[in-house]
């Protein structure tokens, strides 16, 4: 017998005070009897009468208007009523943590269309999202300011409750750092507990550790230290005569500087500027460059780790992105699998910064054999298997989604270069062979979300 039922929601003067009435069809179906329940929407809950009528439209549930009021209740749109331990809910409702910026009232940004695609996917599964910043929530009223699209009149605002589930898409450590968005953030987890997921970003020093001591990933993790002192580096550059050197905390490949020690002792640098753009110079011995740069690397702080000859394609650098996420049954899949190619001098393969995309496969076909192809895409995802269990292992909290970077060097063999907590998507979903991954890219976070709520309510 079904637990849940897609409904409508419809004010009618039938329904007094707090009173809900269903199809005796509906309430046979999901096995409920007349009588006093607990009904939730997000965080708002009343007691309520339940009735069962033989009138009125099929899948129509009719509800008082100040019960309505009472849980910010949406009128004429089709929810999922659920029958929980708790009592009975409507929803589930999906929440968007996000920076919100707006112009003219407008949802402003890059992430717009990221959350537009999102919201369209919960609509199909008869959930109800919203986008929100920790700054709109009134956590006296358990309610919080939310943003959707209601069609010809785009992006509006109205007041919800705080949701069943959240979706963390802050993606600014600058913002994400701000003491009262910092607090705000633990106190919304603290509500939610497992319902709230992929939150914060990974420490790459960290992440490095986990992986390196396990043994499942151990052997496919490139040496690497952390900056402490210039005496405690100097021996890992003499050691290595080329070296990636990352901001912990970093993203986009934004402050990453490629140092190579010449025949002559000098290290001739580069770094990633925030527009993109290659800074060049050289200096004059190892310990000289490590003391100009003592202070960044030490308050970054930094990740020094030995670079890797990985292949080139067509005199370009590349690496290998999986896109990781979980589905509606709690299970890790790989949605999206592709080369990431650099622009040529370009010292990262960012696609946000120029990069160009190609199928893993097809790209492999072109430089090795068959049987070669074969081995490598099982390797592939052998490692792809082992990485998210690996960082589960070690980290608390819940993870929907990562995207793992993966380098290929001469000899076939493969290395994890970053694991990413909050892997981009491209929002535009255009015609196409990436059409499909496209949009199961962002099926399956909600679909995760689904689950979570089922998985903590039942």
């Amino acid at each position: 017998m079904a637990s849940s039922k897609p409904i409508r929601i419809e004010p009618s003067s039938l329904a007094h005070k707090l009173v809900m009435i269903l199809p005796r069809g509906v309430m046979k179906e999901i096995n409920l009897t007349p009588g006093a329940y607990e009904l939730f929407f997000g965080a708002k809950q009343a007691r309520i009468d339940l009735r069962g009528s033989d009138k009125g439209e099929e899948e129509t549930a009719l509800l008082s208007k100040e019960l309505i009021a009472e849980l910010h209740l949406p009128t004429g749109t089709k929810l999922n009523l659920h029958k929980t331990s708790g009592g009975l809910r409507f929803g589930y409702l999906f929440g968007i943590l996000a920076n919100v910026k707006t112009v003219d009232g407008q949802l402003a940004g890059q992430q717009q269309q990221v959350f537009k695609n999102l919201l369209e996917v919960a609509r199909h599964l008869n959930m109800y999202g919203y986008v929100f910043s920790i700054a709109d929530i009134d956590w006296n009223d358990r309610s919080v300011l939310g943003y959707r699209v209601e069609g010809k009149a785009g992006w509006t605002s109205k007041r919800f409750p705080l949701p069943d589930v959240v979706y963390d898409q802050i993606i600014t450590r600058t913002y994400m750092n701000k003491k009262e968005v910092s607090d705000a953030r633990k106190r919304l987890m603290g509500l939610l507990e497992k319902r709230f997921f992929n939150p914060g970003y990974f420490d790459k020093w960290q992440v490095h550790r986990w992986l390196h001591k396990d043994q499942r990933t151990a052997s496919h993790v490139p040496d690497a230290i952390r900056f402490e002192s210039v005496e405690q580096a100097a021996p890992f550059l003499y050691q290595h005569t080329d070296v990636y050197l990352k901001p912990v905390h970093g993203s986009l490949g934004i402050g990453i500087i490629r140092a190579r020690r010449r025949a002559d002792g000098r290290i001739f640098y580069q770094i990633k500027k925030k527009n993109g753009s290659l800074r060049q110079e050289y200096a004059g011995s190892i310990s000289m460059f490590l003391k100009k740069f003592q202070k960044r690397l030490k308050s970054g702080p930094y990740l020094i780790q030995r670079t890797l000859r990985l292949k080139n394609w067509q005199s370009r650098p590349f690496d290998i992105r999986i896109l990781l996420q979980k589905d509606g049954a709690g299970n890790w899949n790989r949605t999206k699998m592709f080369c990431r190619i650099a622009q040529q001098g370009q010292i990262t393969s960012n696609i946000s910064t120029g990069g160009d995309a190609l199928a893993v496969k097809k790209l492999l076909q072109e430089m090795y054999d068959d049987k070669k192809v074969r081995v490598i895409m099982s390797q592939l995802r052998v490692i792809s298997d082992a990485v998210p269990k690996v960082i589960e292992q070690e980290n608390n909290s819940t993870i929907g989604e990562l995207g793992l970077d993966l380098g290929l060097d001469e000899s076939g063999n493969i290395w994890v270069i970053e694991v990413n907590s909050k892997p981009w998507k491209k929002p535009n979903i255009e015609e196409g062979e990436w059409r499909d991954l496209a949009l199961l890219a962002f099926q399956r976070p909600v679909q995760f979300a689904d689950y979570l709520c089922e998985k903590d309510f039942r």
